[in-house]
């Protein structure tokens, strides 16, 4: 009897070897062809833009007394950041009393028109009857 083997031969490890370089030479011509990735300009311009909203240079040009040297500079930029950070989350985006509740957001007109529509046909009775108001099961 002939034995046939169940480990690949010479052959098929070269002939797959060659495929598998062969890939990869194409892949490699490839990705050197295609233009590679780039930043946009205004990421590889930080360091002229580095203040918020403001050119650096301006900077150095109008408040020569904010950044008499590299020390102070780097503090009062940190101290303008944080300012601009902490105002914009306590003053604009935190605002209170700004409908950032259940019980008295603004109500658009489409709301009011959906809801006086389903309450005409009766399908709003039914859903605040069947709505789940708690997250837990409620013990009677």
């Amino acid at each position: 009897r002939r034995r046939i083997p169940t480990h690949p031969t010479l052959a098929a490890r070269l002939w797959f070897t060659a495929m598998l370089v062969g890939l990869l030479r194409t892949a490699v011509a490839a990705a050197s062809r295609s233009a590679a990735p780039r930043l946009p300009r205004s990421a590889l311009e930080v360091k002229v833009t580095s203040l918020p909203f403001i050119p650096t240079d301006w900077v150095f040009r109008f408040a020569p007394f904010i950044c008499r040297d590299r020390v102070r500079f780097l503090l009062r930029f940190n101290q303008i950041s944080f300012a601009m950070g902490f105002g914009f989350f306590y003053l604009w985006a935190h605002t209170p009393y700004k409908c950032d509740h259940y019980e008295g957001f603004y109500e658009s007109p489409l709301y009011n028109f959906v809801k006086n529509d389903l309450a005409k046909t009766g399908q709003l009775e039914e859903n605040t009857r069947i709505k789940v108001k708690h997250f837990y099961p409620q013990t009677e």
